[in-house]
Protein backbone atom coordinates (compact mmCIF):
# COMPACT_ATOMS: atom_id res chain seq x y z
CA UNK A 1 0.00 0.00 0.00
CA UNK A 2 1.73 3.17 -1.18
CA UNK A 3 1.29 6.41 0.73
CA UNK A 4 -0.84 8.55 -1.61
CA UNK A 5 -2.36 10.75 1.11
CA UNK A 6 -1.17 11.77 4.52
CA UNK A 7 -2.31 9.09 6.94
CA UNK A 8 -2.85 10.48 10.43
CA UNK A 9 -2.67 8.18 13.45
CA UNK A 10 -4.14 9.23 16.81
CA UNK A 11 -4.22 7.52 20.21
CA UNK A 12 -6.69 8.10 23.03
CA UNK A 13 -5.74 6.92 26.52
CA UNK A 14 -9.19 6.34 28.00
CA UNK A 15 -10.12 4.95 31.40
CA UNK A 16 -11.84 1.90 29.91
CA UNK A 17 -9.99 1.47 26.62
CA UNK A 18 -6.93 2.63 24.78
CA UNK A 19 -8.04 3.39 21.23
CA UNK A 20 -6.15 4.08 18.04
CA UNK A 21 -7.37 5.38 14.71
CA UNK A 22 -5.74 5.82 11.31
CA UNK A 23 -7.31 7.97 8.65
CA UNK A 24 -6.81 10.68 6.08
CA UNK A 25 -8.51 13.95 5.25
CA UNK A 26 -10.07 14.50 1.86
CA UNK A 27 -10.14 17.75 -0.08
CA UNK A 28 -13.91 18.05 0.36
CA UNK A 29 -13.53 18.12 4.16
CA UNK A 30 -14.61 14.55 4.74
CA UNK A 31 -12.47 12.10 6.67
CA UNK A 32 -11.70 8.56 5.60
CA UNK A 33 -11.25 6.17 8.51
CA UNK A 34 -8.87 3.40 7.50
CA UNK A 35 -8.70 1.48 10.76
CA UNK A 36 -9.77 1.64 14.40
CA UNK A 37 -8.25 -0.59 17.08
CA UNK A 38 -8.88 -0.76 20.81
CA UNK A 39 -7.88 -2.79 23.86
CA UNK A 40 -9.15 -2.95 27.42
CA UNK A 41 -7.28 -0.47 29.63
CA UNK A 42 -8.96 -0.97 33.00
CA UNK A 43 -5.81 -2.57 34.42
CA UNK A 44 -3.44 0.20 33.39
CA UNK A 45 -5.35 3.52 33.27
CA UNK A 46 -7.43 5.05 36.04
CA UNK A 47 -9.48 8.22 35.78
CA UNK A 48 -7.82 8.91 32.44
CA UNK A 49 -4.29 8.74 33.87
CA UNK A 50 -1.63 6.12 33.13
CA UNK A 51 -0.70 4.33 36.36
CA UNK A 52 0.86 1.07 35.06
CA UNK A 53 3.41 1.95 32.40
CA UNK A 54 4.40 -1.64 31.49
CA UNK A 55 0.82 -2.76 30.86
CA UNK A 56 0.04 0.43 28.98
CA UNK A 57 3.04 -0.15 26.73
CA UNK A 58 1.83 -3.70 26.01
CA UNK A 59 -1.65 -2.42 25.13
CA UNK A 60 -0.26 0.32 22.92
CA UNK A 61 2.06 -2.09 21.11
CA UNK A 62 -0.87 -4.43 20.46
CA UNK A 63 -2.83 -1.58 18.90
CA UNK A 64 0.09 -0.44 16.74
CA UNK A 65 0.85 -3.99 15.54
CA UNK A 66 -2.76 -4.58 14.51
CA UNK A 67 -2.94 -1.21 12.81
CA UNK A 68 0.26 -1.83 10.85
CA UNK A 69 -1.11 -5.16 9.65
CA UNK A 70 -4.37 -3.55 8.58
CA UNK A 71 -2.66 -0.65 6.79
CA UNK A 72 0.27 -2.69 5.47
CA UNK A 73 2.35 0.29 6.53
CA UNK A 74 4.73 1.10 9.35
CA UNK A 75 3.53 3.58 11.99
CA UNK A 76 6.33 6.00 12.88
CA UNK A 77 4.56 8.63 15.01
CA UNK A 78 1.21 9.37 16.60
CA UNK A 79 -0.92 12.24 17.86
CA UNK A 80 -2.15 11.80 21.42
CA UNK A 81 -4.70 13.42 23.69
CA UNK A 82 -4.19 14.53 27.28
CA UNK A 83 -7.08 14.27 29.72
CA UNK A 84 -7.62 12.84 33.15
CA UNK A 85 -8.62 13.79 36.63
CA UNK A 86 -6.09 16.55 37.32
CA UNK A 87 -6.86 18.50 34.13
CA UNK A 88 -8.32 21.91 34.95
CA UNK A 89 -8.13 25.62 34.20
CA UNK A 90 -6.69 28.46 36.26
CA UNK A 91 -7.21 32.16 35.62
CA UNK A 92 -4.28 34.55 35.63
CA UNK A 93 -3.78 38.26 34.96
CA UNK A 94 -0.60 39.99 33.82
CA UNK A 95 -0.45 43.79 33.95
CA UNK A 96 1.78 46.52 32.50
CA UNK A 97 1.76 50.23 33.32
CA UNK A 98 3.43 53.03 31.38
CA UNK A 99 4.52 56.52 32.39
CA UNK A 100 2.73 57.96 29.37
CA UNK A 101 0.11 56.68 27.00
CA UNK A 102 1.65 54.06 24.74
CA UNK A 103 0.43 52.29 21.63
CA UNK A 104 0.05 48.60 22.40
CA UNK A 105 2.25 46.59 20.05
CA UNK A 106 2.28 42.93 19.14
CA UNK A 107 5.62 42.63 20.91
CA UNK A 108 4.02 43.87 24.12
CA UNK A 109 1.14 41.38 23.80
CA UNK A 110 3.65 38.56 23.21
CA UNK A 111 5.59 39.69 26.27
CA UNK A 112 2.46 39.48 28.43
CA UNK A 113 1.76 35.98 27.15
CA UNK A 114 5.33 34.87 27.83
CA UNK A 115 5.14 36.20 31.39
CA UNK A 116 1.92 34.29 31.91
CA UNK A 117 3.46 31.06 30.60
CA UNK A 118 6.17 31.36 33.23
CA UNK A 119 3.59 31.15 36.00
CA UNK A 120 4.45 28.28 38.34
CA UNK A 121 1.85 25.86 39.70
CA UNK A 122 3.51 23.45 42.12
CA UNK A 123 3.33 19.90 40.78
CA UNK A 124 1.51 21.04 37.64
CA UNK A 125 2.50 22.25 34.21
CA UNK A 126 0.76 24.54 31.77
CA UNK A 127 -0.39 22.54 28.75
CA UNK A 128 -2.07 25.35 26.87
CA UNK A 129 -3.02 28.99 27.31
CA UNK A 130 -6.29 30.52 26.13
CA UNK A 131 -6.02 34.34 26.08
CA UNK A 132 -9.23 35.97 27.26
CA UNK A 133 -10.08 39.66 26.99
CA UNK A 134 -7.57 42.47 27.55
CA UNK A 135 -8.43 45.50 29.65
CA UNK A 136 -6.88 48.54 27.99
CA UNK A 137 -7.69 51.62 30.01
CA UNK A 138 -11.46 51.56 30.44
CA UNK A 139 -12.06 49.36 27.41
CA UNK A 140 -12.20 45.57 27.02
CA UNK A 141 -11.07 43.88 23.81
CA UNK A 142 -9.74 40.59 22.51
CA UNK A 143 -7.31 42.40 20.18
CA UNK A 144 -5.50 45.26 21.93
CA UNK A 145 -2.82 45.85 19.28
CA UNK A 146 -2.83 49.48 18.16
CA UNK A 147 -4.80 50.81 21.13
CA UNK A 148 -3.38 53.84 22.96
CA UNK A 149 -3.28 53.39 26.75
CA UNK A 150 -1.18 53.89 29.87
CA UNK A 151 -2.09 50.45 31.27
CA UNK A 152 -2.95 47.01 29.96
CA UNK A 153 -4.18 43.91 31.78
CA UNK A 154 -3.97 40.59 29.99
CA UNK A 155 -6.37 37.91 31.25
CA UNK A 156 -5.46 34.31 30.57
CA UNK A 157 -6.98 30.90 31.13
CA UNK A 158 -4.21 28.39 31.77
CA UNK A 159 -5.00 24.71 31.17
CA UNK A 160 -2.90 22.75 33.64
CA UNK A 161 -2.39 19.13 34.62
CA UNK A 162 -0.09 17.19 36.92
CA UNK A 163 3.40 16.98 35.47
CA UNK A 164 3.48 13.17 35.40
CA UNK A 165 0.44 12.88 33.11
CA UNK A 166 2.35 14.14 30.08
CA UNK A 167 5.54 12.43 31.22
CA UNK A 168 3.92 8.97 31.47
CA UNK A 169 2.27 9.25 28.07
CA UNK A 170 5.59 10.19 26.47
CA UNK A 171 7.32 7.23 28.16
CA UNK A 172 4.72 4.79 26.87
CA UNK A 173 4.81 6.06 23.30
CA UNK A 174 8.60 6.13 23.19
CA UNK A 175 8.80 2.61 24.68
CA UNK A 176 6.88 1.31 21.64
CA UNK A 177 9.43 2.97 19.36
CA UNK A 178 7.19 5.81 18.18
CA UNK A 179 7.55 9.57 18.09
CA UNK A 180 4.89 11.96 19.37
CA UNK A 181 3.77 14.09 16.43
CA UNK A 182 1.66 16.29 18.68
CA UNK A 183 -0.19 16.41 22.00
CA UNK A 184 -3.65 17.94 22.28
CA UNK A 185 -5.80 18.76 25.28
CA UNK A 186 -8.47 16.13 24.58
CA UNK A 187 -11.55 18.11 25.78
CA UNK A 188 -10.54 21.07 23.60
CA UNK A 189 -10.08 18.84 20.58
CA UNK A 190 -13.51 17.34 21.25
CA UNK A 191 -15.13 20.76 21.63
CA UNK A 192 -13.51 22.01 18.44
CA UNK A 193 -15.03 19.06 16.64
CA UNK A 194 -18.57 18.62 18.01
CA UNK A 195 -19.56 22.17 18.94
CA UNK A 196 -20.89 24.52 16.30
CA UNK A 197 -19.61 28.08 15.90
CA UNK A 198 -22.99 29.33 17.07
CA UNK A 199 -22.84 27.23 20.25
CA UNK A 200 -19.36 28.47 21.13
CA UNK A 201 -20.32 32.07 20.42
CA UNK A 202 -23.70 32.02 22.19
CA UNK A 203 -22.41 30.05 25.14
CA UNK A 204 -22.76 26.38 26.03
CA UNK A 205 -21.43 23.69 28.33
CA UNK A 206 -19.99 20.57 26.74
CA UNK A 207 -20.40 17.63 29.13
CA UNK A 208 -18.45 14.51 28.19
CA UNK A 209 -19.66 11.49 30.18
CA UNK A 210 -16.82 8.97 30.29
CA UNK A 211 -16.11 5.62 31.91
CA UNK A 212 -14.11 6.98 34.85
CA UNK A 213 -14.56 10.76 34.63
CA UNK A 214 -16.97 13.43 33.46
CA UNK A 215 -15.47 16.49 31.78
CA UNK A 216 -17.12 19.93 31.71
CA UNK A 217 -15.98 22.59 29.23
CA UNK A 218 -17.76 25.95 29.20
CA UNK A 219 -17.61 28.20 26.10
CA UNK A 220 -18.77 31.75 25.57
CA UNK A 221 -17.81 34.35 22.98
CA UNK A 222 -15.89 31.71 20.99
CA UNK A 223 -13.51 31.19 23.90
CA UNK A 224 -13.03 28.44 26.45
CA UNK A 225 -14.01 29.93 29.82
CA UNK A 226 -13.75 26.99 32.20
CA UNK A 227 -12.59 23.37 32.16
CA UNK A 228 -12.83 20.76 34.89
CA UNK A 229 -12.70 16.97 35.16
CA UNK A 230 -15.01 15.35 37.70
CA UNK A 231 -13.68 12.00 39.03
CA UNK A 232 -17.05 10.29 38.55
CA UNK A 233 -18.22 8.39 35.49
CA UNK A 234 -20.29 5.56 34.14
CA UNK A 235 -18.20 2.95 35.92
CA UNK A 236 -19.25 4.35 39.30
CA UNK A 237 -22.84 3.42 38.48
CA UNK A 238 -21.78 -0.06 37.39
CA UNK A 239 -19.80 -0.57 40.60
CA UNK A 240 -22.82 0.55 42.64
CA UNK A 241 -24.84 -2.22 41.01
CA UNK A 242 -22.03 -4.72 41.65
CA UNK A 243 -22.65 -4.15 45.37
CA UNK A 244 -25.83 -6.18 44.84
CA UNK A 245 -23.57 -9.21 44.27
CA UNK A 246 -23.79 -8.91 40.49
CA UNK A 247 -20.92 -9.56 38.08
CA UNK A 248 -19.50 -6.39 36.52
CA UNK A 249 -20.40 -7.29 32.93
CA UNK A 250 -23.92 -8.24 33.97
CA UNK A 251 -24.25 -5.04 36.00
CA UNK A 252 -23.26 -3.00 32.94
CA UNK A 253 -25.87 -4.81 30.86
CA UNK A 254 -28.62 -4.29 33.44
CA UNK A 255 -27.71 -0.61 33.73
CA UNK A 256 -28.09 -0.05 30.00
CA UNK A 257 -31.26 -2.16 29.66
CA UNK A 258 -33.24 -1.20 32.75
CA UNK A 259 -31.40 1.74 34.31
CA UNK A 260 -32.65 5.30 34.02
CA UNK A 261 -31.04 8.62 34.89
CA UNK A 262 -34.46 10.06 35.60
CA UNK A 263 -37.62 8.20 36.52
CA UNK A 264 -41.11 9.54 37.04
CA UNK A 265 -42.65 6.08 37.28
CA UNK A 266 -44.33 4.91 40.45
CA UNK A 267 -43.15 1.95 42.51
CA UNK A 268 -46.12 -0.03 41.21
CA UNK A 269 -44.95 0.49 37.61
CA UNK A 270 -41.46 -0.75 38.54
CA UNK A 271 -42.60 -3.68 40.62
CA UNK A 272 -41.22 -6.56 38.57
CA UNK A 273 -38.20 -8.59 39.61
CA UNK A 274 -35.19 -8.87 37.31
CA UNK A 275 -33.47 -12.21 36.92
CA UNK A 276 -29.72 -12.11 37.50
CA UNK A 277 -26.97 -14.69 37.79
CA UNK A 278 -27.45 -17.98 39.66
CA UNK A 279 -31.20 -17.62 39.42
CA UNK A 280 -31.30 -14.67 41.83
CA UNK A 281 -33.60 -11.70 41.34
CA UNK A 282 -33.43 -8.00 42.22
CA UNK A 283 -36.20 -5.44 42.25
CA UNK A 284 -36.34 -3.19 39.20
CA UNK A 285 -37.23 -0.27 41.47
CA UNK A 286 -33.99 -0.80 43.43
CA UNK A 287 -31.88 -0.86 40.26
CA UNK A 288 -33.49 2.31 38.91
CA UNK A 289 -33.03 4.11 42.24
CA UNK A 290 -29.31 3.23 42.33
CA UNK A 291 -28.70 4.45 38.78
CA UNK A 292 -30.73 7.61 39.28
CA UNK A 293 -29.01 8.50 42.56
CA UNK A 294 -25.51 8.26 41.08
CA UNK A 295 -26.50 10.19 37.94
CA UNK A 296 -27.94 12.89 40.18
CA UNK A 297 -24.61 13.12 42.02
CA UNK A 298 -22.68 13.43 38.75
CA UNK A 299 -25.05 16.09 37.40
CA UNK A 300 -24.88 18.01 40.68
CA UNK A 301 -21.10 18.21 40.25
CA UNK A 302 -21.57 19.30 36.64
CA UNK A 303 -23.91 22.08 37.82
CA UNK A 304 -21.32 23.18 40.39
CA UNK A 305 -18.63 23.46 37.71
CA UNK A 306 -20.91 25.48 35.46
CA UNK A 307 -21.54 27.84 38.37
CA UNK A 308 -17.79 28.06 39.01
CA UNK A 309 -17.31 29.24 35.45
CA UNK A 310 -19.37 32.35 36.15
CA UNK A 311 -21.41 31.83 32.98
CA UNK A 312 -24.29 29.72 34.28
CA UNK A 313 -26.87 32.33 33.24
CA UNK A 314 -25.18 33.18 29.93
CA UNK A 315 -25.28 29.82 28.12
CA UNK A 316 -27.83 30.55 25.43
CA UNK A 317 -27.00 27.34 23.53
CA UNK A 318 -27.56 25.21 26.61
CA UNK A 319 -25.89 21.83 27.17
CA UNK A 320 -24.19 19.55 24.65
CA UNK A 321 -23.80 15.96 25.87
CA UNK A 322 -21.24 13.48 24.56
CA UNK A 323 -19.36 10.37 25.64
CA UNK A 324 -19.92 6.63 25.93
CA UNK A 325 -21.54 6.93 29.37
CA UNK A 326 -24.18 9.32 28.05
CA UNK A 327 -26.30 6.48 26.69
CA UNK A 328 -28.18 5.76 29.91
CA UNK A 329 -31.89 6.25 29.32
CA UNK A 330 -33.48 9.61 30.13
CA UNK A 331 -30.20 11.43 30.69
CA UNK A 332 -31.63 14.42 28.83
CA UNK A 333 -34.55 14.59 31.29
CA UNK A 334 -32.16 14.34 34.22
CA UNK A 335 -29.98 17.11 32.78
CA UNK A 336 -33.04 19.33 32.28
CA UNK A 337 -34.13 18.75 35.88
CA UNK A 338 -30.70 19.30 37.47
CA UNK A 339 -29.02 21.83 35.16
CA UNK A 340 -32.01 23.80 33.85
CA UNK A 341 -30.50 24.52 30.42
CA UNK A 342 -32.37 26.41 27.71
CA UNK A 343 -31.77 23.44 25.43
CA UNK A 344 -30.00 20.06 25.43
CA UNK A 345 -28.31 18.38 22.46
CA UNK A 346 -26.68 14.98 22.21
CA UNK A 347 -23.51 14.68 20.10
CA UNK A 348 -23.46 10.97 19.25
CA UNK A 349 -20.97 11.23 16.41
CA UNK A 350 -18.62 13.84 14.98
CA UNK A 351 -20.32 16.22 12.52
CA UNK A 352 -17.93 15.88 9.58
CA UNK A 353 -18.57 13.29 6.86
CA UNK A 354 -17.01 9.93 7.58
CA UNK A 355 -15.98 7.32 5.06
CA UNK A 356 -14.96 4.09 6.77
CA UNK A 357 -13.14 1.15 5.22
CA UNK A 358 -14.76 -0.97 7.93
CA UNK A 359 -18.13 0.68 8.62
CA UNK A 360 -18.81 -1.55 11.62
CA UNK A 361 -15.87 0.05 13.45
CA UNK A 362 -17.49 3.48 13.53
CA UNK A 363 -20.14 3.18 16.25
CA UNK A 364 -22.46 6.12 16.81
CA UNK A 365 -22.79 6.12 20.59
CA UNK A 366 -20.39 8.94 21.45
CA UNK A 367 -17.55 6.62 22.46
CA UNK A 368 -15.38 7.51 19.44
CA UNK A 369 -15.93 11.27 19.44
CA UNK A 370 -12.71 12.21 21.24
CA UNK A 371 -10.62 9.73 19.24
CA UNK A 372 -11.91 11.01 15.90
CA UNK A 373 -11.50 14.61 17.09
CA UNK A 374 -7.83 13.95 17.88
CA UNK A 375 -7.29 12.50 14.41
CA UNK A 376 -9.04 15.51 12.89
CA UNK A 377 -6.60 17.80 14.73
CA UNK A 378 -3.60 15.95 13.29
CA UNK A 379 -1.76 17.70 10.50
CA UNK A 380 1.04 15.43 9.29
CA UNK A 381 1.66 11.98 7.89
CA UNK A 382 2.39 9.34 10.53
CA UNK A 383 3.25 6.25 8.47
CA UNK A 384 5.77 5.00 5.96
CA UNK A 385 6.01 1.94 3.69
CA UNK A 386 7.19 -1.21 5.35
CA UNK A 387 10.79 -2.12 4.52
CA UNK A 388 10.95 -5.63 3.04
CA UNK A 389 14.30 -7.23 3.82
CA UNK A 390 15.67 -9.14 0.80
CA UNK A 391 17.08 -12.60 1.52
CA UNK A 392 20.74 -13.13 0.68
CA UNK A 393 21.07 -15.24 -2.49
CA UNK A 394 23.95 -17.80 -2.61
CA UNK A 395 26.63 -16.90 -5.15
CA UNK A 396 26.04 -19.98 -7.33
CA UNK A 397 22.31 -19.31 -7.45
CA UNK A 398 22.96 -15.69 -8.28
CA UNK A 399 25.15 -16.71 -11.23
CA UNK A 400 22.45 -19.01 -12.53
CA UNK A 401 19.90 -16.21 -12.24
CA UNK A 402 22.15 -13.93 -14.29
CA UNK A 403 22.08 -16.33 -17.27
CA UNK A 404 20.08 -15.00 -20.21
CA UNK A 405 16.49 -16.20 -20.45
CA UNK A 406 15.85 -18.61 -23.35
CA UNK A 407 12.91 -20.42 -24.82
CA UNK A 408 11.80 -23.60 -23.00
CA UNK A 409 13.80 -26.64 -24.10
CA UNK A 410 16.59 -24.64 -25.76
CA UNK A 411 20.08 -26.04 -25.20
CA UNK A 412 23.18 -24.05 -26.21
CA UNK A 413 25.21 -25.56 -29.07
CA UNK A 414 28.42 -25.81 -27.07
CA UNK A 415 26.63 -27.62 -24.31
CA UNK A 416 25.11 -30.05 -26.83
CA UNK A 417 28.52 -30.98 -28.26
CA UNK A 418 29.93 -31.38 -24.77
CA UNK A 419 27.15 -33.69 -23.70
CA UNK A 420 27.43 -35.79 -26.90
CA UNK A 421 31.17 -36.07 -26.49
CA UNK A 422 30.86 -37.11 -22.90
CA UNK A 423 28.18 -39.61 -23.68
CA UNK A 424 29.78 -41.15 -26.83
CA UNK A 425 33.40 -41.39 -25.71
CA UNK A 426 32.73 -44.15 -23.20
CA UNK A 427 30.67 -46.00 -25.87
CA UNK A 428 33.57 -45.85 -28.34
CA UNK A 429 36.00 -47.25 -25.81
CA UNK A 430 33.57 -49.89 -24.68
CA UNK A 431 33.07 -51.07 -28.32
CA UNK A 432 36.82 -51.65 -29.08
CA UNK A 433 37.43 -53.70 -25.96
CA UNK A 434 34.31 -55.74 -26.60
CA UNK A 435 35.47 -56.64 -30.15
CA UNK A 436 38.98 -57.43 -28.92
CA UNK A 437 37.56 -59.66 -26.23
CA UNK A 438 35.36 -61.48 -28.74
CA UNK A 439 38.35 -62.09 -31.10
CA UNK A 440 40.45 -63.36 -28.18
CA UNK A 441 37.70 -65.83 -27.24
CA UNK A 442 37.45 -67.06 -30.88
CA UNK A 443 41.23 -67.49 -31.11
CA UNK A 444 41.26 -69.49 -27.88
CA UNK A 445 38.52 -71.76 -29.18
CA UNK A 446 40.47 -72.32 -32.42
CA UNK A 447 43.69 -73.28 -30.58
CA UNK A 448 41.74 -75.61 -28.30
CA UNK A 449 40.05 -77.37 -31.19
CA UNK A 450 43.34 -77.90 -32.88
Amino acid sequence: MAVEKEIIVAIEFGSSKIRGVAGCKNIDGSVQVLDIEQVDARNCIRKGVVYNIDKTVMCLKHIVDKMENALEMRVRKVFVGIGGQSLRTKKNTVSRQFATKTVVSQELVDSLLKTNRNTVYAGYEILEVVPQEYHVGLDTTVDPVGVLSSQIDGNYLNIIAKTEIKEYILKCVEAVGLDVAGMFVAPMALAGCVLTDTEKRSGCALVDFGYGTTTVAVYKGNLLRHLAVIPLGGNNITQDLCSLQIDEDEAEGLKMKYGSAYSDLSSEELAKNLLVNNGRTIEERLLVDIVEAREEEILSNVAAQIRNSGYQDKLLAGIVISGAASNVKNLDKAAAARLHPDKTRFARIVPFALQAVHAEQVVKDGSLNTLLALMNEGNQNCVEPKVVMKEEVPEEVAEEQEMPQTAPGFVPVEETHKEVYEREEPKSKGGIWKKFKEKLVDLTKTVTEE
